[in-house]
């Protein structure tokens, strides 16, 4: 099985400052692999001329494919044509056709192309000019010794766009693979990633063609299996694959010993989970948020189709609230405080009868980072809820700065929907 390296370049001070996350590569190496290409190195530089030569010419010698994203527009600090011409020695030039495509950008904006803008039309001479049906700046792509090299905008959106129309077409036709990049991936809630490792290693064998990764988040525990394998015995469906029987038998095992914290496999997240049980079962929902300041409601909206199972959330912060919109008894306040079971559980109740639906949850908690006390951390978080099965409640206790125990929240609040809804 013949095996296509390549390198990422990301190009951008940006990038080693701080100011920004390079998620570009992210997106690169994933169509890379479906084009039976093996990323192997990547690397952020900054806007130093001399950084991206040094690179640039490593690359070229080591690589099959590389991508360079990042250092194509108009400014003084857009300087990976340079770096490129000079690398390999090809003269930069104005490209026609590279200059239609930033016209027809350019005068799409209701704007017109300025000497700066210009540059964005000039390449290295032999490049092959890259449409940019998104932005301004054009890509390119030559071929130099062993390397294909493609330069492409360091815009995620552009960049997205290039690497889908214009540089997969070229790889699949230039390049042939036999190869295939073979994933299954589970989502876990509830476990930490050591007890997870703890319950699937002994599944693995050092000779194992199968590489296993777990990635902990503040949405759980996502574990990964993946293997290169051969196109010809690869099959997409796991369950159907002859040719990679230790893919099939991992995924079996993993499955099973998951089984209890397992909430999707593949890119499904909790909301979507969350949403399809609920309308397959023509459960309509109503929130009452504190701590989450409205985070599940938003989740859950970002489905299309959420209108067929949210009928209303509303956010009661304050106690005042609380009693008005939910009506929790003022004394249930005073006694248990709002950070409670009894108050989740009346949040829950009150909800349910207002909206008059068929589940009613609640979150009440302490993001922090003050407001916690020795009986009531920072962390400390109830939710609740209310439906045909009767009321139940739990505790949770979260680290994390505020952002972080607000999205866990959310996280555990809709996991409890989904597990009281698959016993209705």
């Amino acid at each position: 099985m013949k095996t296509i390296r390549a390198d990422i370049l990301a190009i951008g001070s940006e990038l080693l400052h701080g100011g920004r996350v390079d998620s570009n590569s992210l997106f690169i190496a994933d169509m890379l692999a479906q084009c039976g290409i093996r990323v192997v190195k990547k690397i952020a530089l900054g806007d130093e001329l001399r950084d991206m030569q040094v690179a640039l010419r490593a690359s070229s010698r080591q690589a099959d494919v590389v991508i360079v994203t990042g250092g194509l527009g108009s400014t003084v600090d857009d300087r990976t044509r340079e770096a490129v011409a000079t690398t390999f020695r090809r003269p930069l030039k104005v490209r026609p056709k590279a200059m239609q495509i930033l016209k027809r950008q350019v005068e799409e904006r209701g704007r017109v192309v300025t000497s700066l803008l210009a540059r964005q039309a000039i390449m290295p001479t032999g490049a092959i000019v890259l449409d940019n049906t998104v932005g301004t700046a054009p890509g390119f792509f030559i071929h130099e010794g062993r390397a294909h090299v493609f330069v492409i905008p360091g815009v995620p959106r552009e960049a997205r766009e290039m690497m889908k129309f214009q540089v997969q077409p070229i790889l699949k036709r230039k390049l042939k693979t036999t190869a295939v990049l073979w994933t299954h991936s589970f989502n876990t809630i509830g476990l930490p990633e050591t007890e997870i490792q703890e319950l699937i290693s002994p599944f693995f064998q050092p000779s194992s063609a199968i590489a296993l990764s777990l990635l902990a988040s503040t949405k759980g525990v996502k574990v990964t299996l993946s293997g290169w394998c051969s196109k010809l015995s690869h099959s997409r469906t796991p369950k159907s694959s002859k040719g990679f029987a230790e893919g099939d038998y991992l995924v079996g095992k993993v499955r099973e010993a998951l089984e209890p914290c397992l909430f999707s496999e593949g890119e499904d997240t909790m909301e979507i989970v969350v949403g399809q049980l609920l309308s397959s079962k023509k459960l309509m929902l109503g929130l009452a948020e504190s701590c989450t300041g409205g985070l599940i409601a938003h989740r859950l909206t970002e489905v299309p189709g959420s209108s067929n199972y949210l009928d209303r959330g509303v956010v009661t912060y304050s106690n005042k609230a609380k009693q008005e919109l939910l009506g929790v008894p003022p004394a249930l306040l005073r006694k248990y405080g709002a950070v409670s079971s009894q108050a989740a559980e009346a949040m829950a109740k009150g909800i349910r009868g207002k909206s008059r639906v068929d589940l009613g949850v609640s979150v009440t908690g302490i993001a922090g980072p003050g407001g916690g006390s020795a009986k009531k951390p920072v962390g400390l978080v109830y939710m609740a809820i209310d439906g045909p099965q009767g009321t139940q409640s739990q505790r949770c206790q979260f680290w994390g700065d505020r952002t972080e125990i607000k999205f866990r929240s959310s996280q555990a609040a809709l996991n409890m929907i989904r597990r009281y809804a698959l016993h209705i």
